[in-house]
């Protein structure tokens, strides 16, 4: 495990240090869990805008579906 330190306003601060171990465990594995799920969702919109990005410039370049599907039966 690596620890991550979040900036959160006083009162939350404030309420994170008076409560206890067993609550703030169950909190942290909440914040784990939406963390990772979020962060995973950015990757794959990521990954989406740069195979938007690569088919645009793609097509740009002439090398649109079409042509695409000539050259893998050439090489069949």
């Amino acid at each position: 495990m690596e620890r991550i330190v979040l900036e959160v306003d006083d009162q939350t601060a404030k309420a994170w240090r008076n409560t206890s171990a067993k609550l703030r465990n169950q909190i942290s594995k909440n914040l784990e869990n939406i963390l990772s799920d979020s962060l995973g969702k950015t990757q794959k919109e990521n990954f989406e805008l740069l195979l938007q990005d690569a088919r645009k410039e793609a097509s740009q370049n002439g090398l649109t579906e079409e042509v695409l599907a000539q050259l893998l039966n050439d090489e069949n």
